[in-house]
């Protein structure tokens, strides 16, 4: 509703800041009551995506920690990816274990130019520390991502973290500590799928949301080493049917015990 009223009247708010979409508003003399209706929408939108979507409380960290985690991965303020499903927030038990990796000043630099006032919507030089370091935190911190078509490139990654532990040498320690991270991963995963529509309205948004959700049953299954696939094309459209999304998420379940 949003984007429609704005588009008839010849306005996009992506990039524009708010003293600007009042100011341009009043330049071109746009009736009262329209220009009430606007500044409604508007803010209703604003308050939507810049408020935590869930209310978190973990022991894990501080509840100043979970917001700023929150506010930096899924503030869209002034942008139009309203029109897609909230990011589910991150676990207390990823939250936990982002806290003590953040203590790293590069991940700390990289992690904080999330936020969208960096302009940086496909998240290019995190995805870069990402490959040069296989770095499993920031990876599945970008699940929660403002931009949904990098949510999906933020999935398709930790699918390639996942893939190279053959590779992987380490000792007895390192490799419970990879486990550990390997279930926190599915149990969040899980509540991803659980918490977020399977299908949403529209032609492209529908076909990236498709994506996406393709690519959460795809990452679950490259972590159990099961495979869930469906009897059509799930490259571009999202058709596991209801039964058989039942049965993945009891075996994804299953095999966390």
């Amino acid at each position: 509703m949003q984007r429609a009223l704005l588009v008839r009247t010849g306005l996009l708010l992506e990039d524009v800041p708010f003293e600007r979409f009042v100011r341009r508003r009043v330049q071109r003399r746009v009736p009262g009551h329209e220009l009430t209706a606007m500044l409604t929408a508007f803010l209703v939108g604003c308050s939507s995506s810049a408020v935590a979507s869930q209310d978190i409380t973990c022991s894990e960290v501080s509840a100043s920690f979970a917001q700023h985690v929150e506010r930096t991965l899924s503030d869209t303020t002034g942008r139009f990816f309203n029109d897609f499903p909230t990011p589910t927030p991150l676990t207390c038990e990823l939250q936990g274990m982002l806290h003590e990796e953040l203590k790293d000043d590069s991940l700390h630099y990289h992690f904080e130019h999330l936020h969208q006032r960096y302009n940086d919507p496909r998240a290019t030089s995190a995805f870069a520390f990402i490959a040069r370091h296989d770095h499993f935190h920031l990876a599945i911190a970008l699940i929660a991502h403002w931009n949904p078509d990098t949510r999906i490139e933020a999935l398709r990654a930790v699918q390639d973290y996942r893939r190279i532990r053959p590779l992987v040498c380490t000792n007895t320690e390192g490799f419970a500590q990879l486990q550990r991270q390997d279930r926190a991963a599915v149990r969040y995963l899980i509540r991803v799928l659980e918490s977020t529509p399977l299908f949403i309205p529209g032609s492209e948004n529908a076909t990236i949301h498709s994506v996406y959700m393709s690519e959460i049953i795809r990452t679950l299954d490259v972590f159990t080493g099961q495979a869930h696939d469906t009897t059509g094309d799930m490259r571009m459209r999202f058709d596991m049917p209801e039964a058989r999304l039942q049965q993945a998420l009891s075996d994804w379940r299953n095999w966390l015990q």
